[in-house]
């Protein structure tokens, strides 16, 4: 991996985008730029500077693609779809949250962590400080493979959970897989995440990922790992 300040590029195809407590990702095709979920609002100048510093520029992304519909993952789609005219796609049980059809989506605490409890309600007030934009999107992320205009040798996996509209993507070439809030990283293994909707769910779509037998998991919190090193 070569790291920058700004974050990391995982392999030829694939980068990693440092937003703070979150992370986005860039996934490079012959076609152009594959954004990957977008920060909490006002990220779009970190997403920027990234892809500027690897010689690209905002009018290269022609996808941004949420793997669910919590703020902190489309909370700048609505800027940087602006600037790149770039189409928008996420699981269709998520087009209520991101369009404000039914307001945000909040997290669901199963923790005993005070903080984590804390934090989910303290989350409406948060969002209204933040004021996300709300955004239509024109495609449904559903299982299967990426269509071929779109220029990689990709699937979409659907991995509820976390949240009923979570998915993953899978990249057949570098064996890598992006499961955004399915997992979480610490410094020595992937476990579940403080918020989720459904654990069976979760459980079930965490085994979906250890079938494909990845190379490296990459998480949207924390840090990323083999998939031997998941301990849920």
């Amino acid at each position: 991996m070569v790291k920058r300040e700004l974050g990391v590029k995982i392999n030829d195809t694939l980068h990693e985008i440092n937003l703070g407590n979150v992370k986005a990702f860039l996934i490079i095709s012959e076609k152009g730029l594959i954004l990957v979920d977008t920060g909490l609002p006002n990220s779009e100048k970190k997403i920027i500077a990234y892809i500027n510093s690897i010689g690209k520029s905002v009018s290269d992304i022609k996808y941004i693609l949420l793997t669910h519909s919590h703020m902190d993952h489309f909370g700048s789609a609505y800027a940087l779809q602006k600037m790149s005219n770039a189409h928008i796609g996420i699981n269709e049980k998520g087009i209520p949250y991101i369009d404000g059809s039914k307001g945000l989506l909040i997290p669901v605490s199963n923790s005993k962590s005070f903080k984590n409890k804390l934090f989910v309600r303290v989350l409406p007030l948060i969002s209204k400080l933040m004021k996300p934009k709300y955004i239509k999107a024109d495609m449904k992320l559903k299982e299967g493979a990426f269509p071929k205009e779109m220029g990689v040798d990709a699937k979409i996996i659907e991995t509820p959970g976390h949240t009923k509209d979570s998915i993953s993507i899978y990249l057949r070439d570098s064996k890598t897989v992006i499961v955004g809030d399915l997992l979480k990283g610490t410094d020595k293994r992937l476990e579940s995440p403080p918020f989720f909707e459904d654990y069976v769910s979760l459980i079930n779509s965490i085994n979906k990922i250890k079938e494909l037998k990845p190379d490296l998991i990459c998480v949207s919190h924390g840090k990323d790992h083999n998939v031997d090193d998941i301990f849920v």
